[in-house]
């Protein structure tokens, strides 16, 4: 075992270990049949996390690649290959498995706290509403999601959200949080630059999910400071390309005070259903 902490008092980054550097977790119920994605990759970074012996690394970036939907219903097995252990950087490469097979494969990067500037070009949105005066979204266990604004001119879509479970002080935790909280909402950024939007204008009553299929291929997160998940967090999403059936959208995740406390990306796959 490692000498990181893995007593966080909620179920969603309960880890149990599983043999040499792997884990097992275990998904509540997603209305949509299938785990919630931000749960697999929260659980597969924190399962990098338990493997991280060196003090003062803190996780700086993740990449993800999803394979198949998980099962709700099946624990998921983390497998941590230990990929560098260096006195600045330490890497970790997971795979996320089930039954019938890969679900996750994630690459994280640690990094030890060094002195420097701290210079950000991106800035908080001067017209935002607040989280009481947005709209709520019944979006999934652990999460108080809000929708802010959306717009197809220009695309665009922004919602406050915040992890709802208990958390200790630990960076960690609260990092793998954000981390559940980052797979929120970026297939509707993308949407939000589709041409078949047409279409759910002409038809009152229909929502997005039934003119499209849609589904996350790849995502990543870049950690810039250390961040409270359980509170107040604005993901200002938008699209940038869609071409053929993939989409991308790019976020900047602010707190409530203003400061960019990370960078997302999404590329998923996008159908107009018959």
């Amino acid at each position: 075992m490692t000498e990181r902490d893995n007593s966080s008092g909620n179920k969603i980054l309960r880890l149990e270990p599983h043999g040499a550097d792997a884990f097992v977790g275990e998904s509540p119920a997603y209305e949509w049949g299938r785990i919630y994605g931000g749960l697999v990759i929260a659980q597969a970074l924190r399962s990098a996390m338990l493997t991280i012996d060196a003090e003062g690394h803190s996780v700086h970036s993740l990449h993800a690649y999803f394979i198949l939907g998980g099962d709700p219903n099946e624990p998921v097995r983390y497998e941590v290959d230990r990929l560098r252990n260096g006195r600045s950087f330490s890497t970790r490469r997971v795979v996320a498995r089930q039954s019938g097979g890969a679900i996750l494969n994630l690459s994280c990067s640690f990094q030890r706290d060094e002195e420097g500037p701290d210079v950000s070009t991106s800035i908080f949105p001067h017209d935002v509403r607040s989280p009481s005066d947005s709209v709520k979204i019944e979006w999934g266990i652990g999460l108080d999601t809000r929708l802010e604004s959306e717009s197809t001119d220009p695309a665009r879509h922004r919602v406050w959200a915040r992890f709802t479970d208990t958390l200790s002080d630990s960076d960690d935790d609260h990092f793998a949080a954000l981390a559940y909280l980052s797979d929120t909402n970026a297939m509707e950024a993308v949407v939000s630059a589709h041409p078949a939007n047409a279409l759910i204008r002409d038809k009152p009553g229909e929502s997005w999910d039934d003119v499209y299929m849609a589904a996350s291929l790849d995502h990543a997160v870049w950690f810039h400071r250390p961040v409270r998940a359980d509170e107040w967090l604005l993901f200002d999403l938008a699209p940038h390309q869609i071409r053929g059936t993939r989409g991308l959208a790019t976020g900047d995740v602010f707190d409530a005070k203003g400061l960019l406390v990370a960078t997302v990306a999404q590329q998923g796959v996008i159908r107009v259903r018959k």
